[in-house]
């Protein structure tokens, strides 16, 4: 019986730790998003994690018996993740983490800014109210294609007023690109959700 190796794959191929290289090479089958699994070996079994969550927990489940399972996460595995879902259903003895570079790390790095004290939020699957009582920090927030910058900014601006911002979209791809600014400039632009947003006074 195999193990679930959650390996970070954070911004994609040029950002894979050498441990994560060695973790998906050492996988009888993978399961993950879209673009995670793009990093999979050609040939080998996966399943796209999509809404039916139910549909990927039993491949893993399946692929277990012929070996290690791989589940690719994009971002951090440890943060806002589907590490705490699999860790119900398999348990922390079945469990091997394998941490990368996370989009938040990978953002203040491109806006060379150190990330001490800031308070990470994800809009994924729950929505802008989770801005709500937040006027005083500083924020890094992961967008996700129903909330892009541009409605977060929107949204911002009518609960605390003009902000400073700065928004990383696409990293790690060609189509990186790093916006400074102000919300109200961010709100008139067009940025894919696939987007970490930092704000701050």
């Amino acid at each position: 019986m195999g193990k679930v190796l959650v390996v970070g794959v954070g911004a994609g191929r040029e950002y894979l730790t050498p441990a994560a290289e060695r973790a998906i090479a050492s996988a009888r089958a993978f399961a993950g998003g879209r673009e995670a699994l793009e990093l999979a070996p050609p040939g080998m079994p996966r399943k796209v994690i999509g809404r039916d969550l139910e549909e990927a927990l039993e491949f893993i489940e399946e692929h277990l018996k012929q070996g290690d399972v791989a589940v690719l996460t994009s971002g951090d595995s440890t943060l806002y993740s589907i590490l705490e879902v699999l860790r119900r259903r398999f348990g922390e003895e079945r469990l091997e983490v394998v941490p990368g570079v996370s989009y938040v790390q990978l953002c203040f790095a491109r806006l060379k800014r150190c990330w001490n004290g800031v308070r990470v939020l994800s809009l994924h699957g729950r929505g802008v109210e989770v801005l709500q009582g937040a006027e005083d920090e500083e924020l890094a927030l992961l967008c996700d294609p129903a909330h892009p910058p541009q409605r977060v900014a929107r949204h911002l601006l009518e609960l605390y007023g003009e902000r400073r911002c700065a928004v990383c979209e696409n990293l790690g791809t060609e189509d990186e690109r790093v916006f400074s600014g102000w919300l109200s400039e961010v709100a008139e632009m067009r940025f894919s959700g696939r987007s970490v947003m930092v704000v701050w006074r």
